[in-house]
Formats: C-alpha cells, sequence, structure tokens
C-alpha cells in the first residue's frame, strides 16, 4: 500500500505539470459480449450460462513531451476472481524515455510474467489455462526497459507489490509489504518470438515461489503459428522441474486474412508437496489450511487438462470488429474448491468484441 502512494504522486504530478506539453494523445474504447453455456459432468452450470457484458475498457495513452509518455487502461471488469472496482485500473503508469534504448517507467502495469499465455489482454483471451485465473495480473511498481538498437530483444527489469499480498493479508496474514521481482525477455529472431522471464514472488513474508517461463512461438510461414508455452514453479526444499508447472500448445492458421482458426491444449499440475508451511508434515490437512500456500495459485494435488478449438473472424479490413467461436473440454483434478477448470467441464464460448478509436 505504501508503494502504491509513493507511485500515484509522481504519475498525477507529472501528469498535471506537463498536460500543456502534450504533442500527441490516443483515447479509444473497447468491449466484448459473449454468450457462454457451461456444464459439469452433463449438468449446466446456470450461474455461468447466458449472455453478458465480458470487458469494457478505456484506454488513453500519449506523449507529454519527447522524454515522457503515459498509458491508462481503465477495465471495468476482469477474469480474475480476485477482482475488485479500485483494481479496474489495470495501466497508469508514466514513462521517461533515457534515450533510444532505455525506458524507467512507474505506476500500476502488467506483473512481467511469460510465456505468451500471459500476454493477451484480457479482451483477447480464450481457454486460458487454470493457473492464470487466480494469478492477479497487474500490480504497482518501478521498472527499467531496454530495447536493442536493431529492434529485436526487449528486456524489463521490475519490482513491484507481490501479486499474492492481499490473499496472504485476507487468510489471516499479519499486514507486510511484500514484492515481486520480475526479469522478462521479449526476442524477435526469424521464425521464433520468445517470452522468456524469470520471477521471485513473496507468498509470505520473507518467503519466496520462484516462476521460470519459456513462451516461444514459432511463425512457420505467413499464415500458420505453434506456440509452445512452459511455466515452471518451485520453491526451497522440493524438486524444482516439472513438479508444480503449467503448459500449453496452440496453432494458428489463417486460411484468409480476415479468419483465424486455432486448436490448443493445456496442462496444469501441483505435486511438489508443499501446499502449506513447509514445516507441516501433512500439508494437505484442513486443519493446516489457513497456514500460507506456497502456490497461491494452483493448490497442491491439482492435476487438470484443458483441450479445445475456435475461430475469430474479423469482417472489416481494420480489424475493429471481432466475431468469436469456441469450445473448451477439461479432464482432472482441481484441489482449489474456488477454481474455475474442473473435471469433465465443458464450455461453448461465442461473442462479439468492438473496438473504437475516439481520438487518433
Amino acid at each position: 500500500m505504501k508503494l502504491r502512494k509513493y507511485l500515484l504522486l509522481p504519475v498525477f504530478f507529472t501528469t498535471v505539470l506537463h498536460a500543456q506539453e502534450s504533442t500527441n494523445v490516443k483515447l479509444s474504447v473497447e468491449a466484448r459480449a459473449d454468450y457462454q453455456r457451461e456444464s459439469i459432468d452433463g449438468v449446466k452450470n446456470a450461474n455461468n450460462t447466458g449472455f453478458k457484458g465480458n470487458i469494457f475498457n478505456i484506454l488513453i495513452n500519449g506523449d507529454l513531451s519527447p522524454k515522457f509518455s503515459y498509458k491508462y487502461r481503465q477495465r471495468l471488469n476482469g477474469i480474475n476472481k480476485e477482482y475488485t472496482f479500485f483494481d479496474a485500473i489495470d495501466w497508469l503508469f508514466l514513462t521517461y524515455h533515457v534515450n533510444t534504448n532505455w525506458t524507467l517507467s512507474g505506476g500500476k502495469w502488467a506483473v512481467l510474467c511469460g510465456p505468451w499465455e500471459f500476454d493477451p489482454a484480457p479482451i483477447d483471451c480464450f481457454q486460458l489455462f487454470e493457473f492464470c485465473y487466480n494469478f492477479p495480473c497487474y500490480e504497482w511498481g518501478w521498472w527499467l526497459g531496454y530495447q536493442t538498437t536493431n529492434r529485436k530483444d526487449q528486456f524489463f527489469l521490475q519490482m513491484v507489490e507481490s501479486p499474492f499480498q492481499k490473499v496472504y493479508n485476507r487468510r489471516g496474514g499479519k499486514a507486510s509489504d511484500m514484492y515481486a521481482y520480475n526479469l522478462i525477455w521479449y526476442g524477435n529472431h526469424g521464425i521464433l518470438h520468445t517470452d522468456w522471464s524469470v520471477n521471485f514472488m513473496e507468498y509470505a513474508p520473507g518467503r519466496f515461489i520462484n516462476y521460470l517461463s519459456f513462451g516461444n512461438s514459432l511463425h512457420l510461414t505467413r499464415n500458420l503459428q505453434l506456440g509452445l508455452d512452459y511455466m515452471n514453479r518451485a520453491t526451497t526444499g522440493q524438486t524444482f522441474l516439472f513438479k508444480d508447472c503449467s503448459m500449453t500448445a496452440r496453432v494458428d492458421y489463417q486460411p484468409t486474412p480476415q479468419l483465424n482458426l486455432w486448436a490448443k491444449a493445456s496442462y496444469d499440475v501441483n505435486h511438489a508437496g508443499k501446499d502449506t508451511d513447509p514445516s507441516k508434515p501433512t500439508p494437505e490437512k484442513a486443519s493446516n489450511q489457513n497456514k500460507p500456500r506456497v502456490d497461491l495459485a494452483l493448490y497442491e494435488g491439482t492435476e487438470i487438462t484443458r483441450v479445445g478449438a475456435g475461430m475469430e473472424y474479423y469482417p472489416l479490413k481494420n480489424k475493429n470488429v471481432r466475431l468469436h467461436a469456441n469450445y473448451s473440454y477439461c479432464f482432472g483434478k482441481n484441489t482449489n474448491p474456488n477454481g474455475y477448470l474442473q473435471d469433465k467441464h465443458s464450455i461453448l464460448d461465442l461473442g462479439v468484441t468492438w473496438r473504437v478509436n475516439v481520438i487518433k
């Protein structure tokens, strides 16, 4: 909370101070509406079935001067279950352009965590793996950016509030400053586009879980892409690789510029044996569930698979209107009683997205 207050002051003060110097302002709005039908083992989930407004965004960005730029995105709802009204601010940050290679930014932005599964804006997300639905992905902090002169590589070093601070406090933990430290690399080399990151996130004061992510998008031809993502999670005293992880494979094909067809499979598993406090010998017992979990986004004992396919159609050349349809089926076990993906979970999603440039 302290970090948030310190960040708001320079962001708003500088915005007001340099508003009269603004040389470039863009304002746009975008919205998505869906019809969704869900069932578990053939029984309709009435709460998640029907027509609904999914997302409505207001976006403003521009330049305050040759050295300062800003971005702001207000989202009125979201995919994450821990969402509150204040969290409707996805982005609110100021960037200082040191030179053509270096930038320094402060405010609220995405927690920089690979792989590509995390990269699309929520309005463009379809069929995520389970981990994503339980990960608060926007936080306050500072970050340093570096882009190579040839523009083929971009790196960010980030310090933000821990995404798990609210969860820890809500479960009875003593209020404390908790942070996440992130390093991410976006690369563009031939057919390979990378989204790799290493992250250290406090899940309790002084206790860190490490993420190691490898997002790879292979642009095999002009109209065929293959995505392969792997995300590993580990902490002290557990097997480092493959015990707590998520992975996806996705194929995209565009038979015409207006149509994208895709198929996707994802897999989440946590058999790390570190469900709660490492000092407890039987972490899955109910009596221990008030202790700080190690992986707060994917519970110990979870092993869930999701397979599906879909299409996106753009009737306008500028792609400001998108029609989408997709279906997925899940099987396995989710030990989180409030988790989204469940065994024998069937999800049909039909919808439309539109974007309007008010000022450009």
